[in-house]
């Protein structure tokens, strides 16, 4: 990506308030996610939207009417693979939400999986199961 529009991009994230400012943006990608319809877990259709990867966090845009995902690295108590329907491109993220202290799973698909799992797991200090 650009490092302009990383920059525009990063402007964005913290103007949202999904951001603070002495993070930094690493990269951003159109991903899908898994509402949570059932409480604690992932559970639903897929749905599109953006992943931000930034130095402390993962965080999806999903659009107006869900909350947002955010997730510090710091957070995370697992970390997996999963599919989207039948296309091995998903991961599965199991942390403590920082809003309500309770421990979370969320289903994220994108391009480039095994890459962003390795960045993730590195940042966070924990192994993928």
């Amino acid at each position: 990506m650009g490092e302009g529009k990383v920059e525009k991009q990063q402007k964005k994230l913290i103007e949202l308030g999904v951001m603070e400012s002495g993070d930094k943006l690493i990269d951003f990608l159109q991903a899908s996610y898994v509402e949570r319809l059932m409480g604690n877990v992932s559970f639903g259709k897929w749905k599109q939207g953006w992943a931000y990867f930034t130095e402390e966090r993962l965080i999806v845009l999903t659009g107006v009417l869900n909350e947002n995902i955010i997730i510090p690295y710091n957070n995370i108590r697992e970390l997996g693979k999963c599919s989207q329907t039948l296309i091995p491109i998903g991961m599965k993220i199991t942390y403590e939400d920082t809003k309500t202290g309770k421990i979370v799973t969320d289903k994220i698909s994108m391009m480039k999986r095994n890459h962003w799992l390795d960045f993730i797991a590195e940042k966070a200090g924990i192994t993928i199961s």
